[in-house]
């Protein structure tokens, strides 16, 4: 009789570790879709359909990216530790939304100008499937740190 309490009990808890297993990705309400295809920032931002984001005039950089909501965070790192003084760009992942699978494709925008006076961005995350805006913003400071001269 231990026996069958002993093979019971195993029963299920390998069958509500395989339940939660399942049902583990319904948890997102925008689960995962890398395997699907879309197509690529830039020809989504031809679209036009970009919420309101307009890239700032003469702009140092123009960054239109497709990539996964997991990646987002070291996409933008990369490119403060290229240009060490676009620190403010480090609030872009800041509020991390639970409700988002981290394999979910996304877009991202994000133009900066990087002046003698000013440092300003502005950014916009869309998701490539439903074209929704996941994020948005932008800053402005006046800037410290005096361009290199060659």
């Amino acid at each position: 009789m231990k026996r069958y309490y002993q093979v019971l009990f195993l029963t299920l808890m390998l069958s509500s570790l395989f339940i939660s297993e399942v049902f583990a990705d319904e948890k997102y309400l925008y689960p995962d879709n890398k395997d699907k295809d879309f197509i690529s920032a830039a020809e989504h931002f031809k679209t036009g359909n970009l919420k309101g984001y307009i890239p700032i005039k003469n702009a140092d950089k123009n960054i239109e990216q497709k990539l996964l909501y997991k990646d987002l965070k070291y996409y933008v790192l990369s490119i403060v530790n290229d240009n060490n003084h676009y620190t403010p760009l480090s609030n872009i992942y800041l509020n991390k939304n639970d409700n988002i699978s981290p394999n979910r494709q996304i877009y991202l925008y994000l133009t900066v100008l990087d002046s003698e006076k000013e440092f300003r961005y502005q950014f916009l995350i869309l998701d490539a499937e439903t074209k929704e805006s996941f994020a948005e913003g932008n800053g402005w400071a006046n800037n410290i740190y005096s361009k290199e001269v060659d």
